[in-house]
């Protein structure tokens, strides 16, 4: 009787909430080149989960709440490394025998959570195969350069970003150029309009 009582209030949930139990996973998976401070050109996985609005295999209005990397560098690790946060990955480099993440909050959300530092760039340097959170002072200004793709996510049905397409003039998802003049380098004097 008990089991019946859960399967018919699943199945109305499903039909008060209809939308929400035919929405895929809104998971947006796709590689892109990243060029590293000593002239090699990695390829980096990202995959990020989205929140808000997925309409006609786009989207649009969606905000990335969460971002993996799939890193391959063997010096590093035999396996892949993955780092996971809920922050955009700015900068994916490598400096003194180093591997750094630099990411940036989508939204206040994720500001707080990360314990609203200003500026509001939260570094990650892997240490024996695990990803360490460090303070801003100990970002390699060397490593400041950003490089990865800078919105949420790509244009629907991009599988694979170049150089050369995230650093040329075409319009992003949102009408914006790919990156934005101000995210091209970090800035230490950097005001967000997060509170």
């Amino acid at each position: 009787m008990l089991k019946k009582l859960i399967q018919i209030m699943l199945s109305l949930g499903c039909l008060v909430s209809l939308d929400a139990c035919s929405t895929p996973p809104q998971f947006v998976t796709w590689q892109e080149e990243v060029k590293l401070n000593d002239g090699r050109t990695i390829v980096v996985t990202q995959k990020k989960h989205c929140e808000g609005a997925y309409t006609g295999g786009n989207y649009a209005d969606c905000i990335a709440r969460e971002s993996w990397l799939t890193i391959n560098l063997p010096e590093f690790s035999a396996q892949p490394i993955v780092w996971h946060e809920h922050l955009f990955a700015i900068v994916v480099n490598i400096h003194d025998g180093r591997l750094y993440v630099v990411g940036f909050p989508p939204t206040e959300r994720e500001f707080n959570l990360y314990g609203s530092q200003r500026p509001p760039y939260f570094g990650f340097v892997l240490e024996n195969g695990l990803w360490k959170g460090i303070p801003f002072k100990e970002i390699p200004e060397a490593i400041y350069d950003t490089n990865m793709f800078m919105e949420a996510i790509p244009p629907s049905g991009t599988t694979f970003l170049t150089v050369t397409r995230k650093e040329s003039k075409e319009r992003g998802m949102r009408g914006s150029p790919t990156t934005s003049e101000e995210f091209k380098r970090i800035d230490p004097t950097f005001k967000s309009n997060f509170n």
